[in-house]
């Protein structure tokens, strides 16, 4: 006992971390009892083969009180066995959706759709208590213990705990989806509870001030507020300790979360993961956009055993002067159901204005290949491919960039950069079409020649 004292001790002194706080100062801000909660059902009924209740359970105190956090629980009213369970988490502006709660129900879960914490902005009809949804809430970085995303947090983990009390749940099955805010809710969900088993975040991402709707309330904030921000409350802070498998789905054109920071988020994530990109989809979870959440949700609840398509990316190459081909191989356990490239002209900026195209492989020996014509890149174009099986599942590759390149001696070819991930910037390292080494040479668009010029450092 004196040896395993000791070596607790050296951890401690030698600020060894463990677990998915990086200080214990964020422990503490963010600790959520998860043994018990209170709860209370205040109706019930039934809509069909599903029975509803009505429930209320308690989160954590705001001023002074107990958060009161309302929820529509329902689940099928015929079950042989326990059921999994999802919790699920709206985004800004929403409530409780009793009829994504009934529906989802009816497909043999056991479904907890809540209304976050206090009201808000379009929430009137609320009916939790706690901190108000707005984005001053939201933001709020002093005292950090009043920002509303902790709430949200304890509301959702409660929920959890709610969850594995009731004697319909198979508490090892348990999952979590969340659109936009409640994206956000569930990054930080699933990087500290270890209850959950499937995760499926929607729009939601970390570093929110470098690519948000909200970059202007950042750039009033003090440095200390956004030292706050950064080290304790954004979402980053919890990519690397995702403890279930989660899939990540955006659309290209989210006014909210852009996507560079999007696609940055996801690669982040140590935990097994897929991520799914909708071509011109806004701000708006549409019901044909849910076919692969429920999908992931199923593989990893109801042990359906479908593997997601496994796309693996092939050099590009440039087939003529007037061709650019983009080679891909997709691994599927069924059948390729629909496999699809899309593009858009111009470089990484304008996110939201976009319109992105579609193209059609020509498959043979096992490979897709997409056709791009030169005369696109006038001087850029970004791209990504999809692919869906015939099981309902989806899986994309991360945005890049196609450039025209002039190199130093004169020579033109084409550039590919690395997965996008920052506004403005394409990563590197870059790969040239020709095979010529880029290493740390930097481009510079010519508006003369509509060309990136590359230069060699130094």
């Amino acid at each position: 006992m004196p040896i395993v004292i000791a070596i607790l001790l050296i951890l401690f002194s030698t600020g060894v971390k463990a677990g998915p706080f990086q200080s214990e100062a964020m422990r503490r801000l963010w600790a959520v009892p998860t043994n018990e909660v209170r709860s209370e059902t205040i109706r019930s009924y039934d809509l069909g083969s599903v029975r509803v209740e009505e429930i209320y359970y308690f989160s954590r105190p705001y001023k002074g009180k107990p958060s009161k956090i309302f929820g529509y629980f329902a689940y099928p009213r015929a079950r042989s066995a326990k059921l999994p369970a999802i919790l699920l988490s709206h985004g800004g502006g929403g409530t409780a959706s009793r009829s994504r709660a009934v529906a989802w129900a009816r497909r043999g879960y056991s479904m907890l759709a809540i209304d976050l914490p206090g009201k808000g902005e379009n929430r009137a009809g609320s009916r939790s208590t706690g901190p108000d949804m707005v984005v001053t809430n939201l933001l709020r970085t002093q005292p950090e213990n009043e920002n509303y995303l902790v709430h949200a947090v304890a509301a959702a983990r409660h929920g959890i705990t709610y969850l594995t009390k009731r004697k319909e749940v198979d508490p090892d099955r348990i999952g979590m989806i969340g659109l936009s805010w409640g994206g956000v809710l569930t990054l930080l969900t699933n990087g500290q509870d270890e209850r959950l088993k499937a995760a499926v975040n929607v729009f939601g991402a970390g570093h929110i001030p470098e690519g948000s709707t909200w970059e202007d309330f950042f750039s009033s904030m003090t440095a200390a507020d956004k030292e706050t921000w950064n080290n304790y409350l954004d979402p980053k802070n919890f990519l690397s300790s995702q403890h279930a498998p989660i899939i990540f789905i955006t659309g290209t054109n989210d006014h909210c979360y852009y996507l560079p920071t999007f696609q940055k988020s996801y690669q982040e994530v140590a935990a097994e993961k897929n991520y799914w990109l909708v071509p011109n989809l806004k701000h708006r979870f549409l019901d044909s956009s849910q076919g692969p959440a429920l999908a992931w949700l199923d593989q990893r609840l109801k042990n359906t055993h479908d593997p997601f398509p496994a796309i693996s990316e092939l050099p590009v190459f440039q087939k003529r002067e007037d061709k650019i081909v983009v080679p891909v191989k997709a691994e599927v356990h069924s059948s390729v159901k629909v496999a699809r490239l899309y593009y858009t002209p111009g470089g990484p900026q304008k996110w939201t204005a976009k319109t992105w195209q579609e193209v059609v492989p020509h498959y043979e020996g096992g490979i897709y290949y997409f056709g791009l014509p030169a005369r696109l890149l006038k001087p850029d174009v970004l791209y990504y491919i999809s692919v869906k099986d015939d099981h309902g599942g989806a899986s994309s590759t991360l945005v890049r960039s196609l450039f025209s390149v002039k190199l130093p001696d004169g020579e033109r070819t084409y550039a590919v950069s690395s997965p996008i991930k920052a506004i403005f910037r394409r990563e590197k390292p870059v790969t040239l079409l020709n095979g010529a080494d880029a290493g740390n040479a930097w481009f510079s668009y010519s508006r003369q020649e509509n060309v990136y010029e590359m230069f060699r450092a130094q």
